[in-house]
């Protein structure tokens, strides 16, 4: 249909002064998932089309924001084993996940280090790095379980190397199978977080699939 003025911002479309053009019919269908009460049509006026699409993407990213951190927030309720068949355990298995956390030694942790096999001691120093990496490492498996529907992780393995020679970073990787566990018989004390977890991760995926057209022209 052709239109002389845009049917929602009323502007007065191409001509001689002016470039507004409608846009895609597929652009404007996705603008009106959200916006109420629907138009029939939007021009591509920074009032218009393309302001609304800024919108949305502003408010889903507000959502996704505040969906990500009360996931981080009850994170570590989502169960870790090293057990490949954990006995009682009712699940299906969804896929492997990884995670690896890379931090400094540095001249003074190494020097530390060494003073204290020497003396028979242990380096805090070092301990505190390792035991920093294996926590950033199982936080982020267990976001990655999340993400895959999961709400279980077995058959972890935890592995530690030295990488980048004279500059002794030491790194921490992490493995496991991230599973969806039958909790109608365990963890009683955790399920109803583990439980909101998982719809909360659900509905993140579902905000992250949206995909923003460009805008277009008829």
């Amino acid at each position: 249909m052709s239109h002389k003025h845009c049917p929602h911002c009323r502007k007065k479309l191409d001509g001689l002064m002016t470039t507004r053009i409608i846009l895609k019919d597929s652009t404007n269908a996705f603008i009106n998932q959200f916006n109420f009460p629907n138009s029939e049509a939007y021009c591509n006026s920074n009032e218009c089309g393309p302001l609304l699409i800024e919108n949305y993407q502003n408010e889903i990213r507000i959502k996704k924001d505040a969906l990500n951190k009360e996931i981080l927030d009850k994170l570590q309720v989502i169960p870790i084993v090293t057990t490949h068949i954990p006995l009682n355990w009712e699940y299906d298995v969804i896929d492997i996940v990884s995670s690896q956390s890379v931090s400094g030694t540095g001249f003074f942790s190494e020097m530390s280090g060494s003073w204290a096999d020497f003396t028979g001691g242990q380096s805090n120093a070092l301990i505190n790095k390792l035991s920093s990496g294996e926590e950033i490492c199982k936080q982020k498996m267990r976001y990655k379980c999340l993400v895959l529907g999961g709400n279980a992780i077995i058959a972890t393995d935890i592995d530690y190397s030295e990488v980048g020679g004279a500059k002794a970073m030491l790194m921490v990787c992490m493995a496991g199978t991230a599973i969806n566990l039958n909790l109608n018989n365990l963890f009683a004390d955790k399920r109803d977080d583990i439980e909101m977890l998982k719809a909360k991760a659900k509905e993140l995926n579902k905000l992250q699939s949206i995909k923003f057209p460009e805008v277009g022209y008829n």
